[in-house]
C-alpha cells in the first residue's frame, strides 16, 4: 500500500490529468459529460462496462472522486505509455486469464485505507457491442469485501473505438451512473442476486442503444480489422479467410460485405445485419467442429511467445509459426499442452494471453504479423479440460 504522501500526489495528479490532459481526449472521442456525478463519501468500488482502452478517463471525468483503477498488466508493461501510467496512476494490476487473488488483496488494502477503486469486471473489452458477463466470482468477492458498490454504464464506446479497429470514429460518447449498493444492500443479497443486478446494470447493447438515436460513427477505414472479429466466412465456412479494406470486407469465395457508419452489415453471401448476429452464428459453428488427433487446426507464421514474470519483465521463449492442434498450442519449439492451460484471453486486436496451471503466464504476439486471436481463443476454450 502506498503511503500518505504518495496518495496525496496520486490524488493531485489525478485531478491535474482530468483538467489538462483528458479534455484533449474528450474532444477526440467526442465524450460528453452530461452530468458529473456526486459519489459516496465512503470508500466505494465502481463497476462499469468496458468498451475502449480509455474507459478509466471517461469514468474519472464523470465523477467527483479519485479512484485507483484495476488494469490489465499488459497496460503497464507496454512501452513508455505503460511505464507512465504505472508511475503516475499506480493502477491495481491484474493479469488477464488468471484468477486474480492478488488483485483482490490490493483492492482491499486500498479500500481499508479509505481509497476508492474502479473495476471493469468483464475483464475484457466488448468486441461485438454487447457487454460481456462479469467474471463469475466477482459478486462473491464484492460481498466479502463489504464496501459500497456503484455501477456505471458507458454509451457509444463500441462504435467509437471497436476493439478490432485501429482508428477512432467520432460520433458521441457519454456515461451514466446506474445504481448504488450499500454494504447493507450487499449483505441482504445473495451472490447470485448481486451478480444478476450488476450484469443488468452495466449491460449495453450498442446496436439497440443507437437504433433510435442514429448517431453516425464515420471512418475512412470503417471495416479495416473486422477480420479479427468475423473469423468464419458464412458462405464457404473457411476459418480466418476474410480480408478488409476501407468500409468493405470480403472472402476469396465471393462473399463480400460493407460495414457502415451505424455499425450495420450488408452484402452478398450472408444474412447478418449486425456483428453480434454474425458472432453468435460463428461461435455455434466453431463449437460443432471436430478435428483429428495431431491435425493442424490453425496456423500463422512469424510469431513469438513471451513469458511474463510477476514483475512484468519479459523473456522470449519461442519464435516461429503459431500452431494450434487439438491438444496443444505452440510457437517454434515452445509447446503448451491444452490440458495444462488454466485460461486464455486476448488483448488489442487479438493477441493471445495464456495462463497455465503451474502459474506461468504467456503472450503470443507480433504487431507486424497480426493473427485472429479471437478464433484461437474460441478453439482453445473448446478443448480446455
Amino acid at each position: 500500500m502506498e503511503n500518505k504522501d504518495t496518495y496525496d500526489f496520486d490524488r493531485k495528479f489525478f485531478e491535474f490529468t482530468k483538467k489538462v490532459i483528458v479534455p484533449f481526449l474528450k474532444s477526440k472521442f467526442n465524450f460528453l459529460v452530461e452530468e458529473r456525478y456526486i459519489m459516496p463519501d465512503v470508500p466505494f468500488i465502481l463497476i462499469s462496462n468496458h468498451v475502449t482502452n480509455l474507459d478509466m478517463c471517461w469514468i474519472a471525468i464523470s465523477t467527483d472522486k479519485h479512484l485507483y483503477f484495476v488494469s490489465g498488466e499488459q497496460v503497464v508493461r507496454k512501452g513508455i505509455g505503460g511505464k507512465l501510467v504505472n508511475a503516475f496512476f499506480h493502477p491495481i494490476v491484474r493479469e488477464k486469464a488468471t484468477v486474480g487473488l492478488s488483485t483482490v488483496v490490493e483492492m482491499k488494502k486500498h479500500l481499508s485505507a479509505g481509497h476508492n477503486v474502479g473495476l471493469f469486471a468483464e475483464g475484457v473489452r466488448s468486441a461485438d457491442g454487447l457487454t460481456n458477463k462479469i467474471v463469475p466470482s466477482s459478486a462473491a468477492v464484492l460481498k466479502k469485501l463489504g464496501y459500497t458498490v456503484v455501477t456505471f454504464k458507458i454509451h457509444g464506446g463500441f462504435f467509437t473505438s471497436p476493439r478490432w479497429a485501429s482508428d477512432i470514429r467520432r460520433g458521441k460518447m457519454c456515461a451514466e451512473k446506474i445504481n448504488v449498493y450499500s454494504p447493507e444492500d450487499l449483505n441482504n443479497m445473495s451472490a447470485e442476486e448481486l451478480d444478476l443486478a450488476i450484469n443488468k446494470d452495466i449491460f449495453e447493447d450498442a446496436y439497440e442503444y443507437n437504433r433510435e438515436r442514429k448517431i453516425a460513427y464515420k471512418s475512412r477505414k470503417a471495416a479495416e480489422g473486422i477480420e479479427f472479429e468475423l473469423v468464419l466466412c458464412p458462405k464457404c465456412k473457411k476459418r480466418a479467410s476474410i480480408k478488409s479494406k476501407g468500409d468493405s470486407f470480403y472472402c476469396e469465395c465471393g462473399m463480400k460485405g460493407r460495414y457502415d457508419e451505424y455499425g450495420l452489415l450488408s452484402g452478398e453471401g450472408f444474412d447478418f445485419a449486425t456483428i453480434p448476429e454474425w458472432d453468435k452464428w460463428q461461435r455455434g459453428e466453431i463449437e460443432a467442429l471436430d478435428f483429428k488427433e495431431n491435425e493442424i487446426i490453425l496456423s500463422h507464421p512469424n510469431q513469438k511467445i513471451t513469458e511474463i514474470s510477476r514483475n512484468h519483465s519479459e523473456k522470449v521463449v519461442g519464435n516461429g509459426a503459431l500452431i494450434l492442434k487439438k491438444d496443444s498450442v505452440s510457437v517454434g519449439e515452445k509447446v503448451i499442452m491444452l490440458k495444462d492451460i488454466r485460461d486464455c484471453d486476448i488483448f488489442y486486436h487479438g493477441f493471445l494471453l495464456i495462463s497455465t496451471k503451474d502459474k506461468k503466464y504467456y503472450e503470443i504476439s507480433n504487431p507486424k504479423s497480426k493473427y485472429p486471436g479471437y478464433l484461437y481463443k474460441l478453439l482453445i476454450k473448446k478443448y480446455l479440460v
